[in-house]
């Protein structure tokens, strides 16, 4: 019942449960009725018998059989009354012979009384005939196939019986009735219909009832505010839920326009982070720039929609001689602050760039400029940029607290750190940054500059990339292009995190010596 409606399963589950109540309250009502029934049936028989017990007993004290004889079959014929009996202590029936009329006549002094036709003769053969000889109470017997009734009473030795009797008997007779109950059983019957009929009548109305209650106060409030989640889900915040109510659906209906609320200024912030992460992208090189001496490729790649990794590539014409500047750099933190601050030291770096003066007395002044924009906001950009000089065939660099670079000779296959003193920018103002040299540049050697995201970045194991793997990717593809060694790189990395996102922003950039 995945797919099934709210509406559907609690109409089905009020119905399922109005029927199982009322064939519960059928049941216990007729069973009930059964039992009023059969108690009223049971006193009744009793009272019967105990009349028939006197009525007897005062015939025969007054003289025998033919009152006796007719009053039993008098009895015989009242409707409903199948079959009624006096059986002697032996399990004939009395007064088919004429014992009990020379027992009468035995005892009378005043006159005697004369032979009259007898009761037919039957024999009693059941097991209750003796129980009730042996337990000297009434029993009865039921038979539901049959739909009849049996009564067995004993008729007691009583004292103004004993004196034709005497005292040996205790039992003198058993008074056998049998009644129909099939007349029983079919008012019982018709009771329960009318009873079904009436109960199916409450139960179909308690159900509509129910339902429609039910649909006004839970499932249309619900119905409402799963429309109008679904109109938020497809961008629509200028919705609201209007369900003022006291209880839980009133809260949650005040929960989800909050929750509204908070999803535009989310989705706000979002289209806010897309905008600055596509201006971020802009502010990055689209273009590497062009030489025979030299290839250059260089990527970033960040963990959130904005990062603050950067890198830059200058080109300055001061001194009537090419100089290429490589800046690459790692603002502290992530988002939208780190995102600015690398903006502005880009364009703090660019503008002091184009201006005459050492790479080490450029990062100085950027330093100062950047001491000032962070004042106590604790940031701080960690940056190494370096300048090739093609005809000098030499490379220079300051390093800022930034890892060093590295630099690789497929002649020797050797590798060699750049290193270089120098505290991240914009945490000492009057830091003067010191600039190193590197001469005797070759064709085919290899200058690699990375964020620490690269070698931090870690596996699923918890493993760290490391410098090794940066090392033997490198010699392993120093004969391809400078581009086809970025790409190598970060398909490295891609395989070593296998689905794992990255922790930190990482950004490459190779340069590779052509002549």
């Amino acid at each position: 019942m995945k797919n099934v409606s709210i509406r559907i399963k609690i109409t089905l589950f009020i119905v399922l449960f109005l029927l199982f109540t009322t064939v519960i309250v059928l049941f216990l009502s007729m069973s009930n009725s059964r039992k009023s029934l059969s108690t009223a049936t049971d006193r009744t028989l009793r009272t019967n018998a105990q009349t028939i017990d006197r009525a007897i007993r005062s015939i025969m004290l007054s003289g025998e059989a033919p009152i006796a004889v007719r009053t039993i079959r008098s009895l015989q014929e009242i409707q409903g009354l199948e079959q009624i009996d006096l059986y002697r202590t032996n399990g004939l029936t009395a007064f088919h012979d004429y014992e009990t009329l020379d027992l009468v006549n035995a005892h009378q002094q005043a006159f005697r009384f004369t032979k009259t036709p007898r009761i037919t003769k039957k024999e009693l053969d059941t097991p209750l005939f003796q129980d009730i000889l042996n337990e000297k109470r009434p029993i009865k017997f039921e038979d539901k196939q049959n739909q009849h009734l049996e009564y067995y009473y004993p008729f007691q030795n009583e004292p103004e019986c004993q004196m034709c009797h005497g005292k040996i008997k205790d039992i003198l007779g058993v008074l056998h009735l049998k009644i129909s109950t099939a007349d029983l059983n079919m008012q019982i019957k018709k009771a329960g219909f009318i009873l079904s009929a009436i109960l199916i009548m409450a139960s179909v109305i308690i159900a509509f009832c129910l339902i429609i209650f039910l649909n006004r106060l839970i499932i249309d409030p619900l119905v409402k505010i799963g429309s109008i989640v679904a109109q938020v889900g497809q961008g629509d915040f200028d919705v609201k839920v209007e369900v003022s109510r006291g209880d839980e659906i009133g809260t949650i209906s005040d929960q989800i326009n909050s929750m509204v609320q908070d999803l535009e200024e989310q989705d706000r912030m979002k289209r806010s982070l897309y905008l600055a992460q596509e201006v971020q992208q802009n502010l990055l090189p689209h273009e590497y720039p062009g030489s025979d001496n030299f290839e250059i490729a260089g990527k970033s790649i960040y963990c959130d929609e904005t990062g603050g990794d950067y890198y830059d590539f200058i080109i300055s014409d001061n001194d009537d001689k090419e100089r290429i500047g490589i800046a690459i750099g790692d603002v502290s933190g992530h988002g939208i602050s780190s995102a600015l601050l690398m903006a502005a030291v880009r364009s703090s770096l660019r503008q002091r760039s184009s201006l005459p003066g050492s790479i080490g007395s450029i990062i100085s002044d950027v330093n100062r400029q950047m001491v000032k924009d962070v004042e106590d906001s604790g940031q701080f950009i960690t940056m190494l940029y370096l300048t090739i000089d093609p005809p000098q065939k030499s490379l220079q660099w300051v390093r800022a607290g930034h890892d060093p670079g590295i630099f690789y000779d497929p002649y020797s296959d050797t590798f060699e750190e750049l290193h270089g003193l120098g505290v991240s920018l914009g945490v000492i103002e009057d830091w003067d940054f010191a600039e190193y040299t590197k001469t005797a540049l070759k064709k085919g050697q290899i200058i690699f500059l990375s964020t620490d995201g690269l070698k931090e970045a870690r596996n699923i194991r918890g493993e760290m990339f490391g410098k090794e793997s940066i090392y033997n990717i490198i010699r392993k593809n120093a004969s391809s292009s400078a581009n086809e060694i970025l790409n190598a790189l970060f398909e490295s990395l891609n395989s070593f995190l296998d689905g794992i996102k990255i922790e930190d922003d990482v950004t490459l950039v190779v340069v590779k010596i052509s002549k």
